[in-house]
């Protein structure tokens, strides 16, 4: 990632990500102790049996039977599972970059589905700024997210393509971001209209709270 300048940024919502690793890391203890505890009781209170598959009928194994195979079984996989997710989490964005920026050339966001992700303005459609008074937020809407996601890390990228390709669009909160939001879209504002005006087949859509739509073509003078 080349270095950007930041005319304003906002910082990660690390209260917010702390509480969410903490009861991650409460369900993986939940279901690990279980699981540990269960093997003290695994010979006395299992045995081998033949079993068939609950997906495919005609297939049989042999495997343990009794409550602490079942608690162990359940118990490891989803152990296991939180703890993917807690690695999720905790490494889905750069925690050295900030979680949203503007440059002179567009818009970072290290944030959601989304790791070092700058967009030029020429990929942003429109910008909206909603929400109450004192706490608004801001949505963004692109014009091409294969460009948006093109090269984020695989997982980041199936999930962003999942939610992205039917409505190109991203909220801005302060549940994600600590910082400005209003003052970072009128930043938004000013330079994506300038910047529409200096580049051609650009046009750039902005709308405020109180739904009022302007646009501003790149013919036009």
């Amino acid at each position: 990632m080349k270095n950007l300048n930041f005319i304003e940024s906002a910082a990660h919502n690390r209260e917010r990500q702390n509480k969410s690793l903490r009861n991650m890391m409460v369900l993986v203890l939940v279901c690990a102790i279980p699981a540990a505890i269960s093997r003290l009781f695994f010979w006395g209170y299992t045995h081998k049996a033949m079993v068939t598959s609950w997906r495919y009928r005609h297939v049989s194994y042999i495997t343990d039977v009794g409550w602490p195979a079942t608690v162990y079984g359940y118990g490891s996989f989803f152990a296991i599972a939180f703890a993917l997710f807690y690695i999720f989490i905790r490494y889905r964005y750069n925690p050295k970059q900030p979680s949203f920026g503007v440059t002179e050339d567009g818009i970072f966001i290290n944030q959601q589905m989304l790791r070092n992700a700058f967009v030029p303005w020429s990929n942003i459609q429109k910008a909206e700024l909603l929400g109450p008074e004192a706490s608004p937020f801001m949505r963004l809407t692109f014009k091409d997210y294969k460009a948006l996601i093109k090269g984020q890390p695989f997982l980041l990228k199936s999930i962003a393509k999942a939610n992205l390709k039917d409505g190109p669009v991203m909220s801005i909160t302060k549940g994600d971001t600590v910082g400005d939001i209003r003052k970072m879209y009128e930043i938004i504002n000013e330079k994506g209209f300038n910047r529409s005006n200096t580049e051609p087949h650009t046009m750039l859509s902005f709308t405020d709270k109180y739904g009022d739509n302007l646009k501003i073509s790149a013919n036009q003078k």
